[in-house]
């Protein structure tokens, strides 16, 4: 994982999240998951190109399956996407994910 990256749990969620005073990208993943470990490096890369403007989060779905079902992901890696002040924006990414996808959806949030 790279600087630019953090994993939360969550009981930092709120925080994290709903209270950021910024746009939050927020990637549930899982171990044992080839489409997980394949999004991992594309994830780190998006997240060095906009770490000023946004911040990149991972959260271990298995761990925070209480989470997870509050927000209604059921897969991983599914990517949301969340405007300052916590309220998700757009439609969210799963599955095999390609890197410009991703970006093309950061950049949406961030409106660049």
């Amino acid at each position: 994982m790279s600087e630019h990256v953090k994993e939360i749990t969550q009981a930092e969620y709120e925080k994290e999240v709903l209270q950021a005073g910024e746009p939050v990208v927020l990637d549930f993943f899982s171990t044992e998951c080839p489409p997980c470990e394949a999004l991992a490096p594309k994830y780190d890369a998006v997240a060095e190109l906009f770490a000023e403007r946004a911040v990149f989060l991972k959260i271990f779905r298995q761990g925070n399956k209480e989470l997870a079902a509050r927000l209604g992901v059921t897969g991983s890696p599914t990517v949301l996407f969340f405007a300052p002040g916590g309220q998700e924006q757009g439609e969210r990414l799963s599955g095999e994910i390609k890197r410009t996808e991703l970006k093309r959806r950061v950049e949406e949030l961030i409106g660049a």
